[in-house]
């Protein structure tokens, strides 16, 4: 009885499992987490996710030399839209990639999608394998 209890409840352990494991989300895993430039630049920390999988989703950074946010917004929806990937922007800041001496600084804000967790940018650029040996710091 116990183990006909038991397997009544493995349909219940395994769906979420085929969801994260399901091939509208490996399509995430190809799209790069960070893509910046040398210099100072303003960013977007954005989670892009495939449509009905929110639990699911990925952060990445964006950053460019851009006259505001909204222009680096934009080409991630040109980017990711016809990739069938919803994309939601959990703010903005300024980066100072010095490629040279091995450091990177992000601070700022963005006037129109707020301020971005800085400290999260950090851990994603830190989980690159691009950035992993640079220095990073966070100003308020």
């Amino acid at each position: 009885m116990k183990l006909i209890k038991c397997l009544s409840l493995l349909p219940r352990c395994v769906s979420p499992l085929q969801k994260c494991y399901s091939t509208e989300l490996i399509s995430l895993v190809g799209i790069p987490r960070v893509r910046i430039t040398k210099g100072e630049n303003r960013y977007l920390l954005v989670m892009i996710h495939t449509h009905g999988y929110t639990n699911f989703g990925r952060v990445i950074v964006r950053g460019a030399d851009v006259d505001n946010h909204l222009k680096i917004f934009d080409s991630i929806l040109e980017e990711m839209e016809p990739l069938g990937i919803c994309s939601k922007c959990l703010g903005g800041g300024r980066i100072l990639n010095d490629e040279g001496k091995k450091t990177i600084k992000i601070y700022g804000t963005s006037r129109t999608f707020g301020t971005a967790d800085h400290r999260r940018t950090k851990n994603v650029l830190q989980a690159s394998s691009t950035y992993r040996d640079f220095k990073i710091s966070v100003k308020k």
